[in-house]
């Protein structure tokens, strides 16, 4: 008996505790994959959700900026262009949504995630647009105007391009109140007829500057 009682005490100490605290771990691989599909499929789904962000380009940098301090001033070296946007959504688990792997609840969650941060980044971009071409002089006063005529005369000082088959690389956003009313109050023939007059005009001078530059 004394024999096998030293035994099971040599096995007790050979035997690494027990830690019945011990979180739940996860590969260092399956964590580096989720983060990429949750990055890659909010994307996605708020680009799918905002039709405008959908239609903007993206660059993937190697190396970008530093994280800006808030409040800091922006460095003198920076282009004037620049513009800082902060987005940011909170995203409160439940733990008995992980434990009972409730996929519906999840997908909800990344669906809010996806359309708060792309609602914000359009924001963001419509406010980066306005603040430049305030300082630059690019805006139209519409004041007292009617939204036709307003946009005429914008369509005079912006800078515009062309595809091949002639038509310009423009995309107009407006609020849902002035749509709603250039829905009841469609442009006149007049007005029609002066914006292709101006598009006309402009596009003409497009190729010509582009003919311009295939000169040697």
């Amino acid at each position: 008996m004394e024999s096998e009682d030293a035994a099971d005490s040599a096995d007790s100490a050979d035997a690494p505790p027990e830690r019945p605290d011990e979180p739940w771990v996860m590969p260092r691989e399956y964590e580096i994959g989720g983060v990429r599909w949750l990055s890659d499929a909010s994307r996605e789904m708020a680009r799918a959700l905002h039709p405008l962000l959908a239609q903007v380009t993206r660059e993937e940098l190697a190396e970008g900026p530093p994280p800006r301090i808030e409040d800091a001033a922006v460095p003198a070296e920076v282009s004037s262009l620049y513009r800082p946007m902060v987005v940011q959504h909170v995203w409160t688990v439940s733990i008995e949504d992980v434990t009972e792997f409730n996929v519906d609840q999840f997908l909800t969650d990344l669906h809010g995630l996806a359309d708060s941060m792309g609602g914000q980044m359009v924001r963001g971009m419509l406010d980066h647009i306005s603040a430049v071409s305030e300082e630059y002089g690019n805006t139209v006063d519409a004041t007292g105007q009617d939204f036709v005529d307003a946009f005429a005369e914008s369509l005079e000082t912006m800078d515009l391009s062309f595809d091949k088959d002639g038509r310009p690389n423009l995309t107009i956003v407006m609020h849902p109140g002035t749509l709603e009313k250039l829905r009841e109050n469609p442009p006149t023939s007049e007005q029609e007829a002066r914006i292709d007059a101006i598009l006309s005009r402009r596009r003409e001078e497009w190729l010509a500057s582009r003919r311009r530059r295939d000169l040697p």
